[in-house]
């Protein structure tokens, strides 16, 4: 219990970190270079992040039989993944660099942008591409460790990243850099986090090299696969708000969308950090002599969740628009609107968090892939309508009804996927009150 608790706390650190650097880092870039230029940085930064959906469904499954060989004692079995993981990894980052590097110029018209904006945004682009490779081979190393149980080193390593981010950002803008050259800042963090995780994950990258079987390979991607789609649309639906909005809303609105994002998504980060290392814990019981406390440690965990999930996103619904006025001054009062809904429509997600962790951990990943084309089906079909009626509000509207909608339906299902361990929100909010 005292490891489980320890790497529950470990993850929320992690979360915190990356939060507190992009707390302090984004007042210092719209002063550096403007609201307008603000809006630019944050388009690009979308665009980049929608490369990382590669890795989004890989990195659950690649975590999943990391523990569960970490479970069986094998070493080399776990060696094997993370190969395999880094070798795919580093093929599709080279790649999206090069496509990001030629087509740099094409993406950035496709905006409205001004005409000395767009050339940054073309700069912008060609920079933090770089990061693309260097990304994914940090998050291979992050998969290794939190697949090994070890999400203090993961704590560490963050907030190693975060101080040379922080570092960058204060150095180029003290030497006058321009909105293009502050994507070095990019590239700095994610170097130290490679580095940094490297030198922590030396004893595993001392195994042998090699690669998992064709059978292993086909049942992993099988995982991955359908995860990819649950844990890409968050990625997709995020930014999707911020380049839709960037396509019907000047350069400055949608800066606004991107303060707002980034404070929505900062509190989803932070309550969605337990979860790792809870669906750590339900992989390693995936034994038939584990099946008691599996159930067992799933009922108390959900009934927990569920409870504190609502509570924390009616707080943070109340708190956004102070929140961004707090910490970014008055004239921001569209984001903190923005900031509210986008938090309800994350925190609807979130409710379910557990039980998407428990079809995770046994492999069964059907019901959250169904969860996912819902939620991206659902998200385009309400905000480019809206989008078009009532511009970056619309967009943000959208979002907040596709969630709703998308929680609801899977509410409706999980029993059906899972009827050993369905538990309904009344029974769960009782259970929650009884104890």
């Amino acid at each position: 219990m005292r490891t489980a608790q320890r790497n529950i706390s470990a993850s929320v650190i992690t979360a915190l970190i990356g939060i507190v650097a992009v707390l302090i880092a984004t007042p210092m870039i719209i002063d550096h270079v403007g609201k307008a230029a603000y809006g630019v940085w944050t388009i690009s930064m979308a665009i980049v992040i929608y490369i990382g959906i590669v890795e989004a469904g890989m990195a659950p499954a690649v975590q999943r039989y990391i523990a569960v060989a970490r479970g069986a004692d094998d070493h080399a079995g776990a060696a094997r993944v993370f190969w395999s993981t880094l070798a795919f990894y580093l093929s599709i980052g080279l790649i999206a660099a090069l496509i990001i590097e030629l087509l740099a110029p094409q993406i950035a018209g496709l905006f409205d942008f001004p005409l000395e904006l767009e050339q940054q945004a073309t700069e912008l682009l060609r920079i933090v591409g770089l990061a693309v490779p260097l990304g994914l081979a940090m998050a291979a190393l992050a998969n290794l460790l939190q697949g090994q149980g070890r999400f203090s080193s993961i704590a560490v390593t963050a907030a190693l990243g975060s101080v040379g981010y922080l570092a960058a950002i204060v150095l180029l803008v003290d030497s006058g850099a321009t909105l293009a050259q502050l994507g070095w800042a990019v590239i700095a963090q994610q170097l130290v986090l490679l580095l940094s995780r490297a030198v922590l994950a030396a004893g595993s990258l001392r195994q042998r090299p090699g690669f998992v079987t064709g059978e292993d390979a086909v049942a992993i991607a099988g995982l991955s696969a359908r995860l990819q789609l649950s844990v890409a649309s968050l990625i997709i639906n995020g930014q999707s708000d911020r380049v839709v909005a960037g396509l019907v809303a000047k350069p400055a609105v949608v800066g606004e969308v991107g303060i707002a994002s980034q404070l929505a998504e900062s509190g989803r980060l932070v309550a969605a950090a337990p979860l790792v290392p809870i669906f750590n814990r339900f992989a390693s019981l995936q034994g038939p002599e584990d099946q008691a406390s599996l159930q067992a440690l799933f009922e108390k965990v959900d009934r927990l969740w569920f409870t504190a999930a609502i509570g924390a996103t009616l707080i943070g619904i109340a708190a956004a628009p102070s929140l961004i006025s707090g910490w970014l001054g008055s004239g921001f009062a569209l984001a903190g609107a923005f900031a509210a809904m986008l938090i309800a429509a994350y925190g609807s997600n979130l409710l379910f968090g557990v039980r998407i962790s428990y079809l995770r951990a046994s492999g069964s990943a059907s019901l959250e892939a169904r969860l996912a084309t819902r939620l991206i089906a659902l998200n385009l079909a309400f905000t480019v309508p809206l989008a078009i009626a009532f511009g970056a509000s619309g967009v943000v509207a959208g979002t907040l009804i596709a969630y709703l909608t998308a929680g609801l339906w899977f509410s409706s299902q999980f029993s059906r996927y899972a009827p050993e361990a369905a538990r309904v929100p009344g029974a769960a909010l009782a259970a929650a009150d009884s104890t």
